[in-house]
């Protein structure tokens, strides 16, 4: 029941933030391009990731019958970009219910990821395990900001947990929960590794770990990492014991995983295709571009995605991820099952803070599942510890429920804004430019919103600089959006401005070189919407601060 409540809640929660988000900056690639694949059959824009979700999305939106522009210019050329803008913005198609109908699936894979951290969590730690790691998992903020999006991390996410899951029960070769064989005398993990499944007489485990893994490939290109992780589990876990029949287990999944990807792209030359496409995935990124952590600028920071995490992740999510280790490391006598969370988390994240862009903490959401349900740990550890420190036993499931209450508050209290979240302890998202930019804080998804909050305040005209390609002008709520012109940053005209957090952080890195781009230095907002956006209202010379008209005044900054 419990498990239920926690499930609709992270559907109701995910399809409230999708439907009034606008088209986010990749998704105007993502989509058109799976749209184009379902209309033609054919793998050709964003060559720089798998097709799978961009198709289940196509699949999606072609249902309302969009006019797509393939025979024009940017679809011959291959202008991913290009394409995407003319189908959302110029081609006479509703952008909004496009991107609605397109986002739904992701919706189903997250739903899925949270089912197998709840069925994971529930094998390993028991009934209290798997609803504390479904409960991290269905109430994180910045899952459920990834979850409404048409892009490849929660999909990626849902094949890392199925394939390990998977792959844990194909090599442990175990369905029993870790308080069954505590209870009917079997070392839960320390002692004998558990007795393989015999191959001879099912081949499913593998198979459905082969799917998965699949799945995970044809999501993003980095899930090639989970290769070589599942093999170091296995062999650590379970050493030369029974290796020849495990070998045929490894053929079995490779043979289905690559079934899956070739089916993805529709061509027998899936295979080549796919490793061919592996070289495109930053091929687009300029090798000038500065990134930004913590007010710096720099080509690179290896801490990136620790300080990310340090910021995005909720309060709850930061003593379970903790805890996670800390149970870990007390249940040393059940490490080789174990292991098959923690290692692959910790690889993962590692690989990613060497190899991934310094534009966002979506690439490390795997690992972060990974440790939810290995977060289902302290289930046990604090059941059984309390117990002799609390008379009643009660502090244990009273911390566990506080820890679960306080992260689906988190969800609640935060919507339907997810993709700007920062915890209170980095200052929530009013501060967030402090830390981070780029998908971290806005990634275009609150411009639709956007004239109804101006309206609110009896603003019917600002002009606007948006993160991605949302088109201005445009009139809505009675608000008249237009461009900001680049001289406005020096001399601002009077009249209101909306400036996505993004590009005042990149005003910041451009004013390093003389222009007068350092509007979070130089003036205070007299607004934020979402965090994500920043208002300015510059009065008319001589005119005093009062009224929708004059606005306030621009005090510059002091600190």
């Amino acid at each position: 029941m419990l498990a239920t409540a926690l499930l609709l809640l992270h559907a109701v929660l995910a399809v409230g933030s999708l439907w009034s988000a606008s088209p986010t900056f990749d998704e105007v690639s993502h989509l058109p391009a799976g749209l184009a694949i379902v209309a033609t059959g054919d793998v050709w824009l964003n060559p720089q990731h798998p097709p799978l979700v961009k198709e289940l999305a196509g699949l999606a939106a072609g249902t309302l019958r969009p006019r797509l522009p393939l025979a024009g210019a940017a679809y011959r050329a291959g202008d991913q970009w290009g394409f995407g803008r003319e189908v959302l913005y110029l081609a006479g198609n509703d952008p909004m219910a496009l991107v609605r109908a397109g986002r739904l699936p992701v919706v189903a894979m997250s739903l899925l990821a949270a089912v197998v951290c709840f069925v994971w969590g529930r094998k390993r730690y028991g009934d209290v395990g798997g609803l504390l790691a479904l409960a991290l998992y269905a109430g994180s903020p910045t899952i459920l900001a990834h979850a409404t999006l048409v892009t490849t991390d929660v999909p990626a996410t849902l094949g890392m947990l199925a394939t390990f899951w998977l792959w844990w029960r194909a090599t442990r070769g175990t369905a029993r929960t870790e308080v069954a064989r505590a209870t009917d005398g079997a070392d839960p993990g320390g002692g004998p590794p558990s007795p393989p499944v015999d191959l001879r007489s099912s081949l499913l485990p593998w198979v459905l770990c082969g799917v998965a893994l699949g799945v995970a490939l044809a999501s993003k290109f980095s899930a090639l990492l989970l290769p070589p992780m599942m093999l170091a589990c296995d062999m650590i876990a379970n050493g030369r014991r029974d290796l020849r029949r495990r070998l045929v287990g490894y053929a079995v999944t490779g043979v289905a995983a690559i079934v899956v990807v070739q089916a993805s792209y529709l061509s027998l030359a899936a295979p080549l295709r796919y490793l061919h496409d592996t070289g495109l995935v930053y091929g687009t990124t300029s090798r000038a571009y500065l990134y930004y952590l913590a007010g710096a600028f720099a080509p690179r920071f290896p801490h990136y995605f620790l300080v990310a995490t340090a910021v995005k992740a909720t309060p709850a999510e930061l003593l379970a991820m903790a805890g996670a280790l800390v149970a870990a490391w007390l249940r040393r006598e059940r490490w080789r099952d174990d292991l098959y969370l923690w290692l692959p988390a910790l690889g993962w994240f590692a690989a990613m803070s060497w190899l991934a862009v310094d534009i966002g903490v979506r690439y490390v959401l795997p690992a972060w599942a990974m440790l939810f349900v290995l977060a289902g740990a302290l289930a046990p550890e604090l059941l059984r510890r309390t117990r002799l420190l609390a008379r009643p036993g009660r502090l244990g499931p009273a911390l566990l429920v506080a820890l679960a209450v306080t992260q689906v508050g988190e969800a609640a209290f935060s919507f339907p804004g997810y993709i700007s979240y920062a915890n209170r302890l980095a200052g929530g998202r009013a501060h967030l430019t402090r830390w981070l930019d780029d998908s971290n804080v806005d990634w275009g998804q609150s411009f639709y919103r956007l004239p109804g909050w101006l309206a609110q305040r009896g603003i019917d005209h600002a002009r606007v600089l948006p993160m991605g390609s949302a088109t201005v002008p445009m009139q809505a709520s009675g608000v008249r959006l237009e461009g900001m012109l680049a001289s406005d940053w020096g001399a601002p005209r009077p009249g209101a401005y909306v400036i996505s957090a993004h590009q005042l952080v990149r005003g910041l890195e451009r004013a390093r070189s003389g222009t007068p781009t350092d509007w979070l230095r130089r003036y205070e907002p007299t607004d934020t919407f979402d965090g994500s956006m920043f208002l300015y209202v510059f009065p008319p010379p001589g005119s005093t601060a009062g009224g929708p008209d004059a606005g306030a005044t621009m005090p510059p900054r002091t600190e």
